[in-house]
């Protein structure tokens, strides 16, 4: 299918709006200007719950919530082989789970197994169009590419195998490097300092390559990572000195590399997107240990999963936790809770009304501002008294307390947030309607962790709250936000749909995973 355009999707992790503007303010980012001096645009973007790198970049990446794609947060339980799925970088839990496992997890399992909505490199497949995806996790797709794992990772963990599925052109750090013969990469991060080539520098210059060589598909997604990764160590602002301003040094280079402005909206259209925003803290975070605060219970490693006398089992997720229950008991549910809603620490308790049950009501517990039960309004939630609809077009129905979650219902019915933005669908697109735990979100100056795991001085992210949740999204003059469900209000669930229209395609009819 011949297309008029290409399309470049920018996913900078922990891009954030606000941030974004004040270096604009402070006219340190001249490229992203220029961009928005030609017709772009910059608007929030409001990320899932959680709020938390594996799962939010998988709905960039699919259009869906955690529900349907199935990718839980960095941290959660798989109840087919109580398997913990662990996505994060503590060495304690991926010893747990063991260093073959923790590798293959990563390799495999969390595109070929464990995902279960289509990429969009497998919609746009069905319709004729090829892409390319540049050291982003998701990678799923129908090309097969030849696969190395590094030396020092196979000394330690064992190898993965020799080939692996992905679109059309594919760079995987270290592990993979299909581009297409005459594109010519310099300046590459690799090896162990270099985080095994999965590194912004390493994206650049595979976009750089492809640029200089007329070599671009019609769609790629290329992923920067190292943003996030400053901000947990020194804050967004510090982070966006470094990262976001040697983003917009190669988007200077890029542009005069596929031919000069001119060509942005003509011949190329970009959006550029972050998956989350942080919390910034002036100085070190509050730490709240739920293991110690869950000490009564008998509490599994989360890395392998429930024995036969535990309890509990704790996924920690930043700002964010899952704790599951050894059994759907709802008294052992409520002790749990009851243990946890007294801490200041703790912003809100999460669970579904009857456990065991994926369809039931959806109840938020407070410390002080009182509990709110809800679902959408259909015939299962006649049970609930009041119904009120949200700028999305959901009509949802409940009971309680809105201030749980500062909500304000209208006198046309219209539910209007505060704090934590568009709550009700981010709540009902964490449940997956597997084995559901309690979900804990952490007051703004608390970090949860448990024995082992690290927490950042500079920043964090996984909560609802609003400095969590709301990431940047940034596009060409010729891209029309008027596509998106709420224009002045995008989703990261709304991008994968917005890059379709671009292309001139809408979804496929895949249902589920291609495996």
């Amino acid at each position: 299918m011949s297309q008029s355009k290409r399309c470049v999707l920018f996913v900078i992790d922990a891009l954030s709006e606000p941030v974004v503007r004040t270096f604009l303010d402070k006219a340190r980012l001249p490229a992203l200007a220029t961009l928005l001096q030609q017709g772009g645009s910059l608007l929030p973007c409001l990320s899932i719950f959680p709020s938390i790198t594996p799962a939010a970049t998988c709905s960039i990446a699919t259009g869906e919530y955690p529900r349907c794609h199935g990718i839980e947060g960095a941290c959660w339980l798989d109840p087919t082989g109580n398997d913990a799925a662990y996505f994060g970088d503590d060495l304690r839990l991926a010893l747990q789970e063991g260093l073959q496992e923790y590798l293959r997890d990563f390799g495999d399992r969390l595109n070929f197994e464990r995902l279960q909505a289509p990429l969009i490199y497998e919609h746009l497949f069905e319709q004729g169009i090829e892409s390319a995806c540049l050291n982003y996790m998701w990678f799923r797709g129908p090309h097969e590419h030849s696969r190395t794992t590094p030396l020092t990772l196979r000394m330690a963990a064992g190898s993965l195998s020799e080939s692996v599925r992905g679109p059309k052109l594919l760079k995987l750090g270290d592990f993979v490097h299909s581009l297409p013969e005459g594109v010519e990469v310099s300046g590459m991060k690799t090896g162990l300092l270099g985080r095994y080539g999965f590194h912004d520098e390493t994206t650049i210059a595979c976009l750089m390559g492809l640029a200089e060589a007329d070599a671009l598909p019609p769609f790629t997604l290329a992923y920067f990572p190292i943003n996030d990764d400053r901000g947990h160590e020194a804050g967004l602002d510090e982070a966006a000195a470094t990262c976001v301003e040697r983003f917009d040094e190669f988007l200077a280079d890029f542009v005069e590399a596929i031919g000069g402005w001119d060509k942005v909206g003509t011949e190329y259209s970009f959006v550029i997107v972050g998956d989350h925003g942080q919390v910034q803290w002036d100085e070190s975070p509050n730490v709240l240990k739920l293991d110690d605060l869950l000490n009564e219970f008998s509490i599994a490693d989360t890395g392998a999963g429930f024995g036969d006398d535990d309890e509990l089992l704790i996924c920690p997720n930043m700002r964010a936790a899952a704790i599951y229950t050894a059994t759907d008991s709802a008294g052992l549910r409520d002790r749990v809770i009851e243990q946890l809603l007294p801490h200041d620490g703790i912003d809100q308790v999460i669970y579904q009304e009857s456990p065991g049950d994926s369809i039931s009501p959806l109840v938020v517990r407070t410390r002080d501002r009182g509990q709110l039960t809800f679902s959408r309004a259909d015939e299962r939630s006649t049970e609930l008294s009041q119904t009120g609809g949200d700028r999305y077009g959901n009509q949802w129905a409940f009971r309680g307390d809105l201030t749980a979650l500062d909500l304000r219902l209208d006198d046309d019915r219209r539910l209007h947030d505060g704090r934590y933005p568009n709550p009700l669908e981010r709540i009902e697109g964490a449940f997956t309607g597997g084995l559901s735990p309690i979900w804990v979100t952490a007051d703004r100056r608390f970090e949860f962790a448990i024995d082992g795991t690290s927490t950042h001085d500079g920043g964090s992210h996984g909560s609802l709250l609003l400095e969590d949740s709301t990431a940047a999204v940034i596009t060409s003059g010729d891209v029309s936000l008027e596509r998106l469900p709420v224009p002045a209000a995008p989703r990261i669930v709304d991008v994968m749909d917005l890059c379709l229209s671009l292309l001139g395609v809408s979804r496929s009819k895949l249902a589920t995973a291609t495996s």
